[in-house]
């Protein structure tokens, strides 16, 4: 079975390790002093780990788009596996909200009412746009699996390279560098998936694959930290424009970090911890913002931020874990823990 592939497992437990990297790094970033350790260590961090949301929508593709489903049976087999954790999930960072960011007591009726109505509709909490735009893919999958199905190797590269190439012609930030060409077929995350599929059935022949891959990865991450270091340097607002998942230096990233971890692991044997980290990776990656949040700032006390990030990413995985599967021994809470 293709979820029981070894380097999926991998992948899937470096992607949660990443987001969580970010989300104790990124703060850092706002308070731009190029010539300091704590923002070029977080510049590093986040050139490294940017590519983790666009691995999980990776590793969607290789397993969803190779399973021969009606778009009925698709529908009712795998979208309640995440409208039931976003319908849970948005009340709890609703709840969240008001108890650390508002004085709940002093609001106004209609006050609680329109900052619920504009959580619901655009996320309660940040991270969970990533609930929004996979139920968005999740909905296309059906119709792009036949696109995949009647399309030849050669076809689906010739896609993947025009949806590089929507990376840049449909960047607003590179706007006046760019012809006004309509990619939008072509663009966004979508293309995820369709690599996922591509690299998860492509057969590559070269030697040193492992070395090849590794170093292209090391290659773009070098890129994203001079190039976001380079831009930033005399600015007074942070420009994330290295770090962005749909930029093509990311998906580049994304794309060799998943062969190289193909390559090398494909046939391995998978550690129980490893195995455990993957059981509750969903989970781990909707509950993180709240542990992370009381544990960054209380280990911020005592030790500095060469310390505090990964020890910060580490601990709040493990209260993840236990938040998770505390959840899923309630009533119902498998159906909403993720």
């Amino acid at each position: 079975m293709a979820e029981k592939k070894s380097y999926l497992i991998y992948l899937r437990v470096i992607a949660t390790f990443f987001v969580v990297l970010i989300h104790a790094s990124t703060g850092f970033l706002y308070h731009i002093d190029t010539s300091a350790f704590d923002w070029n260590y977080a510049n590093w961090i986040n050139a490294a780990t940017r590519c983790s949301v666009p691995i999980f929508v990776i590793i969607s593709g290789a397993l969803l788009l190779q399973k021969d489903e009606g778009t009925g049976e698709f529908y009712k087999k795998r979208l309640p596996k995440l409208i039931y954790p976003f319908i849970f999930w948005t009340l709890i960072y609703l709840v969240y909200y008001f108890y650390r960011y508002t004085k709940f007591d002093l609001l106004p009726t209609d006050k609680i009412m329109s900052i619920s109505l504009d959580k619901i509709l655009h996320g309660a909490n940040a991270h969970l746009w990533y609930l929004y735009m996979i139920i968005g893919l999740y909905l296309a999958i059906p119709f792009i699996r036949k696109i995949l199905v009647q399309s030849t190797q050669r076809e689906i590269e010739i896609f993947l390279l025009l949806w590089l190439a929507s990376m840049c012609i449909m960047n607003k930030s590179l706007y006046v560098a760019m012809p006004k060409f309509d990619l939008t077929f072509f663009s966004g995350y979508i293309g995820y998936l369709v690599l996922g599929y591509y690299l998860s059935m492509r057969t590559f022949t070269f030697k040193l694959q492992p070395w090849t891959f590794a170093l292209l990865y090391m290659l773009m991450l070098a890129i994203g930290a001079i190039g976001s270091f380079l831009i930033n340097k005399e600015a007074k607002k942070l420009d994330p424009f290295f770090y962005n998942y749909l930029f093509i230096t990311t998906a580049i990233a994304a794309g060799a970090l998943f062969m190289w971890i193909k390559t090398t692991t494909q046939a391995a044997h998978v550690p129980s911890w490893i195995m455990g980290i993957d059981k509750y990776s969903f989970g781990i990656y909707l509950s993180h913002i709240i542990p992370l949040n009381f544990l960054h700032p209380l280990l911020s006390k005592f030790m500095g931020t060469a310390w505090v990030i990964p020890l910060a990413t580490i601990s709040t995985i493990v209260v993840s874990i236990a938040i998770t599967y505390l959840i899923r021994k309630l009533p119902y809470g498998k159906y909403v823990s993720g």
